[in-house]
């Protein structure tokens, strides 16, 4: 369907979806700033920038290929969101 043959409701619903999807992308990259925080001020640091490690576990990178957008590791399995992506 063409953005031009949505009906107002359709229009007014897709708004209100991407209004959506942004606050919780807003409270999904705070999440991630305290959770970094809070691991540097431990001492945990990263690593190389390319890599994607996980916020919940000492997991180094992201493996893509797990059922439902989980990390493919056998010591991770946490979701792609529980990693520390680029902001």
């Amino acid at each position: 369907m063409k953005k031009d043959e949505l009906t107002d409701a359709q229009k007014k619903a897709f708004e209100e979806n991407k209004a959506a999807f942004r606050e919780l992308d807003e409270h999904r990259r705070s999440i991630q700033e305290a959770a970094r925080a809070r691991l540097t001020a431990h001492g945990w640091e990263p690593g190389l920038e390319e890599h994607i490690p996980c916020l919940s576990c000492p997991c180094p990178d992201f493996q893509h290929g797990g059922p439902l957008g989980t990390c493919r590791r056998s010591t991770c399995g946490h979701p792609l969101i529980d990693h520390d992506l680029p902001l």
